[in-house]
């Protein structure tokens, strides 16, 4: 069963009065040359690059709640570029050359939303404001054993032999991590990533929306029911209508099986549960969050926090671990888990911050299980199904969305243009590279 639960019991700070979460007043059209399943980051991305690639083509964004209502108005607000992988097994997988390509493309990402963030976004405040803060000392990702540091002191320098002038990444000593954070328990250093920004997430697809409103149909809380093949054309059945479209793109993420179940076994939905706590100094505080001027990540991206200036807050997250299953194969954003909370909470105090916090609440990630990269593509290219020629697909982000959709979104828009994909978009991404032989309806699972 897939949960989509339109009054959701788990209000993300994100998205405390939030525009776009309005109940449509326009009646669905009849026609689109493109309809995008999907109001976040990814959906909203491809509508703006189609834009810019083909103005004259009509495009239709259906959302089944409001605009970012999924992970990307549910997560930790991170900007970070990296691997969901040591570069050594990303490099075994698919050579250095792709495994460079793969870092890159995330700084290219970064950068470009930043560009487009300057143009496209207030300043001051208020639901158009991002609030993007690049931090200092950047992401700390402090290792809990021998083996992580000893892994990951050998990616950093396996990257400073192919990259002599890169100064973006360096392997701390635990003496540094202690003297960063504070914290003495992080024995065994930690990876460190410079250009890292926070941001309040859920703006950034408000700024992409505000952008292509006058030239893209948004429909919020059109719930998409099916897809169907109609001659060369495709039936969306939504709950408000039906539009008939030349293609469709799905950038469904942790939803995607619902109406693609072939990717049920490589796309997994996971939740992950957030807490923001008011870190004003006060007596539950023993420590000063303003010195917090880095993302911290810990126990391989199981736990991340950030202190976030602009209003005294802290954003503290995941504990999943800490559960029978880790939370994955739920979809369900409209409950916690006790265990987290608590976990979360004991944590929170442990670190002598803050342990009540004002708001928790619940995000589904869509995770790619076989190789924790996202799926970009023209869902015939599998396996050459022609019932499926129309339809694409952008999803399956891992977690690791916010240095990766901007340009998935890109791409997805170029590939439904019928235009060339960029030289930096790396082809791993892609459902029909040579790796991604799973796919087919001919492979044996």
């Amino acid at each position: 069963m897939v949960h989509l639960n339109p009054k959701c019991n788990t209000l993300s700070h994100w998205l405390n009065e939030a525009p776009f979460q309005q109940q449509p007043t326009q009646p669905l059209p009849t026609e689109a040359d493109i309809v995008i399943v999907g109001g976040g980051i990814t959906g909203l991305s491809t509508a703006y690059w189609l834009t810019k690639l083909n103005p004259k083509l009509s495009v239709v964004v259906l959302e089944a709640r409001g605009l970012s209502s999924g992970a990307t108005g549910r997560n930790g607000g991170i900007i970070c570029p990296g691997l969901n992988d040591s570069f050594e097994s990303i490099a075994h997988r698919y050579g250095e050359k792709e495994a460079l390509r793969l870092v890159d493309f995330d700084y290219i990402n970064v950068d470009m939303l930043a560009k487009f963030l300057e143009e496209h976004s207030d300043k001051q405040g208020g639901p158009f404001d991002p609030q993007i803060t690049w931090m200092k000392h950047g992401t700390i990702c402090a290792w809990t054993s021998e083996i992580e540091a000893y892994d990951g002191r050998a990616d950093v320098a396996r990257l400073e032999q192919l990259r002599p002038h890169q100064d973006d990444i360096a392997a701390l000593t635990a003496e540094q991590v202690q003297a960063l954070t504070g914290e003495q328990s992080f024995k065994f250093g930690a990876l460190q990533i410079k250009n890292t920004a926070i941001a309040w997430a859920a703006r950034i697809v408000f700024c992409m929306a505000r952008a292509v409103q006058d030239q893209v149909h948004l429909a919020t809380f059109s719930p998409v029911q099916r897809v169907e093949q109609v001659g060369s054309r495709h039936r969306v059945v939504t709950s408000r209508g039906t539009i008939l479209a030349n293609k469709v793109a799905y950038c469904t993420n942790a939803w995607t099986r619902h109406l693609l179940p072939k990717f049920q076994p490589f796309l997994v939905p996971v939740r992950n549960q957030v807490v923001s706590v008011d870190a004003h100094p006060g007596p539950a505080t023993r420590r000063d969050a303003a010195d917090m001027n880095y993302v911290l990540s810990c126990n391989r991206g199981y736990q991340y926090m950030s202190y976030r200036p602009y209003d005294d807050r802290i954003i503290f997250g995941g504990m999943r671990d800490r559960t029978v299953g880790r939370m994955e194969h739920e979809d369900d954003d409209s409950t916690l888990n006790v265990t987290v909370s608590c976990e979360l909470r004991h944590r929170l105090d442990e670190l002598g911050l803050p342990a009540t916090p004002e708001r928790e609440w619940v995000g589904v990630m869509g995770n790619s299980k076989i190789d924790a990269l996202p799926f970009v593509g023209e869902l015939s290219t599998m396996d050459g199904d022609a019932k499926l020629k129309g339809q694409y697909i952008a999803a399956g982000f891992h977690g690791h969305g916010m240095p990766r959709t901007f340009l998935c979104g890109k791409a997805l828009a170029q590939l439904l243009a019928d235009q060339p994909l960029d030289d930096y978009f790396p082809t791993p991404f892609l459902l029909d590279h040579p790796t991604r032989s799973y796919l087919s309806s001919k492979a044996k699972l």
